[in-house]
């Protein structure tokens, strides 16, 4: 297998809330063991926030993750800790002088062997629910790309977490949801037809046109298009928004 049919499948099971043995807690494990597999860490460990304020461990690649972040628990510093206060990446390579701002910590990490550590939010929107912990042997760190993707694992798993429902999913969940994007499309077609005939467009054009205002107005496609159907917003408004002046 390639690495892009890796990556693939990697997404793809990061994302599959809908299938019948979805576990929350199995999730997390694929994300920290496709932290080591495809971004290259070394070991990898997420922690995420709990009702009371605090954070639990919730998954290591190994023994030596699961202990890093047990000890940024015990010791109340940390590059997971920082990530989940703040919602922003850390980067420190080169330990121990790139994490002098963690005394106690740091010196632990180099015993057990790390150089280098990240940390990266795990989010959905911009609420920050845990942080995964990224830790390597050598002392130049994860490079820009292998870090991108580390993120964009994380913000896919975070996203299924927030889409896990206990229940089971019914087959008839499944055909409701597939129907309700069938309307969403006629939808976005009739408003299309709207502004393609009052402006004298292309349908095309009018398709543009109506992606472009809904994204310069920060709203859904969807819900721009519904605007239009039940005459809410106007199709010149529309058109003159988008409209070069």
């Amino acid at each position: 297998m390639n690495r892009e049919q890796q990556l693939a499948e990697a997404f793809v099971g990061l994302t599959d809330t809908l299938a019948e043995d979805f576990d929350p807690v199995m999730l997390l494990d694929r994300l920290a063991r496709h932290c080591v597999d495809l971004a290259g860490a070394d070991a990898a460990g997420t922690l995420m926030g709990t009702a009371r304020g605090g954070l639990r461990t919730m998954s290591a690649s190994d023994g030596g993750a699961a202990l890093c972040e047990l000890l940024q628990l015990q010791i109340d510093e940390g590059p997971c800790l920082d990530t989940h206060r703040t919602g922003r990446p850390v980067d420190a390579p080169g330990l121990p002088e790139g994490g002098r701002r963690w005394p106690q910590l740091t010196p632990l990490l180099v015993r057990a062997g790390y150089r280098s550590v990240h940390a990266l939010p795990l989010r959905v929107d911009h609420t920050t629910i845990g942080a995964v912990g990224l830790l390597l042997t050598g002392p130049d760190g994860m490079p820009a790309d292998d870090l991108r993707l580390a993120q964009a694992l994380a913000d896919v798993a975070a996203m299924a977490l927030f889409h896990y429902r206990p229940e089971p999913v019914r087959s008839t969940d499944v055909l409701t949801r597939a129907q309700a994007a069938v309307a969403a499309k006629a939808t976005v077609d009739m408003a299309t037809g709207m502004l393609a005939e009052f402006g004298g467009l292309q349908l095309a054009e009018a398709d543009r046109t109506l992606r472009a205002y809904s994204h310069r107005h920060g709203a859904r496609l969807t819900d721009t298009a519904q605007a239009l159907v039940r005459r809410e917003l106007a199709p010149g408004a529309v058109l003159s928004a988008v409209s070069p002046k």
